[in-house]
């Protein structure tokens, strides 16, 4: 179940909670008061009746002798019109025409009996003695009236004496018209009770909605997170709670995208000095190629690359001649720039599968893969008359450099420092033959 879902569900029923709750109170209520103001009246009007109907003759036995109080209710009822005949005319005729004889009142008969409603209140009536006179369905006539129910009696008076109490309690049975008029109020009340669940549920609707909006836009936003867009920001609408959350949400995504970038961009830097550092260390810091370090680790990986392939490979060792002479005749400075120089002539000149380095003080290391020593040869050869023809005039008047190289195919030496060996060896001889000069193995 969705979190909209269950949201309109709860406004839903919190809505409909709060209405039944008003509905049933105000129900309650209004059942009550009507009840209260009906039985004030019926007490009242009741009070009226039994003293008008005591008054001629003083007490219950009497009154009831010359006209039961059936009758007379009966006969002081309110008319269709809702008027009550004054109850003193029927007392003064009675006085005029006395006690009616004993047969007049048989064949008066039993009082006439009542339609549903035509007595809707039942009031309990005990005499001076608080012997019961009239029972209401509660009490039986004769016996005593209980003391709770003595207490909250009220007395009836005729010529300044207490003939009667009047009980509040008694049972209340709303007429026909009545019932149709709480009948009506009712209706009207569960209407407004059944308009108001319906305002509730559509504002139960319209406000799951609206929060159910803000939280997709917040999900979605999360969910781009997620995947690395950290840069989101999402509508912030009103001052609510969901409000102030999309509006953190906002301040934490910039925050942390900002973070990101930071340490994407320190990563960057960090990885830079690493490859830099990298360099430096493989790097020899006077002629910018490979050190030593680089060239062995290197050459051993072609050197078993060229032996498990069966491919052609060439070792190479260069040696500037009569260095020494350089420095001592024309200062190391001097030195330096010869070194400089010819690392700048090997670089420039060599192929980018081709390997070189400077092995120590005036000596080269190079490797060349897929070469035969015919191929190294050739090569090496043609750096030595790019050496020895360069311009080295321009560094001092009296300067001229040339260089001696040995080269080694042999990979049946069986690693590729016995190669840089042989190589070594075939330096030798270059230099002993005259210098200038390229010397290579036969194999």
């Amino acid at each position: 179940m969705s979190l909209r879902t269950k949201l309109m569900l709860a406004l839903l029923l919190t809505g409909l909670a709060s209405v039944a709750m008003v509905g049933g109170l105000a129900s309650y209520g209004l059942g009550k008061k009507v009840d209260m103001i009906r039985r004030q009246a019926a007490a009242e009007h009741f009070y009226s009746a039994v003293s008008d109907y005591l008054r001629p003759y003083g007490s219950w036995q009497a009154a009831n002798q010359a006209e039961p109080f059936d009758h007379y209710m009966q006969r002081i009822r309110p008319a269709p019109d809702g008027r009550l005949p004054p109850p003193d005319e029927g007392i003064a005729a009675r006085e005029r025409r006395g006690p009616p004889p004993d047969d007049v009142r048989e064949r008066r008969g039993p009082p006439p009996p009542r339609g549903d409603g035509d007595t809707p209140y039942h009031f309990i009536l005990a005499d001076q003695n608080f012997a019961v006179l009239l029972g209401a369905g509660v009490y039986r006539p004769g016996e005593p009236l209980p003391e709770a129910a003595r207490r909250d009696a009220r007395p009836v008076q005729v010529n300044g004496k207490v003939a009667a109490y009047i009980s509040p309690e008694g049972v209340l049975t709303p007429s026909k018209e009545e019932q149709q008029y709480l009948d009506a109020m009712y209706d009207a009340l569960w209407a407004g009770v059944s308009g108001a669940a319906l305002l509730a549920l559509a504002l139960g609707v319209l406000l799951s909605r609206g929060l159910s909006r803000q939280l997709r836009h917040l999900i979605v936003a999360v969910r781009a997170i997620q995947q690395g867009t950290l840069r989101q920001n999402v509508p912030v609408e009103g001052r609510d709670e969901v409000a102030q959350l999309a509006r953190a949400f906002n301040e934490m995504s910039a925050q942390l995208a900002h973070s990101h970038e930071a340490l994407q961009a320190s990563h960057l830097t960090i990885s830079a000095q690493a490859e830099q550092l990298r360099e430096l260390s493989v790097r020899d810091a006077l002629t910018g190629l490979h050190n030593r370090r680089y060239f062995d680790e290197q050459a051993a990986s072609l050197y078993r690359h060229a032996v498990r392939y069966q491919r052609p490979f060439s070792m190479v060792i260069a040696d500037i001649d009569f260095f020494k002479r350089i420095n001592d005749q024309l200062t190391h400075a001097t030195g330096d720039a010869v070194l400089r120089a010819v690392g700048e002539i090997f670089r420039k000149h060599m192929r980018e599968s081709d390997l070189v380095a400077r092995y120590g003080g005036e000596e080269f290391v190079m490797a060349f893969p897929e070469t035969s020593l015919a191929q190294a040869a050739v090569l090496c050869d043609k750096l030595r008359e790019l050496i020895a023809g360069h311009a080295w005039q321009q560094l001092h008047p009296q300067l001229a450099v040339t260089i001696s190289i040995g080269v080694a195919a042999d990979l049946q030496a069986g690693s590729a420092e016995a190669m840089l060996q042989q190589a070594d060896a075939q330096l030798y001889r270059a230099k002993q033959d005259g210098r200038n000069r390229v010397c290579s193995l036969a194999v």
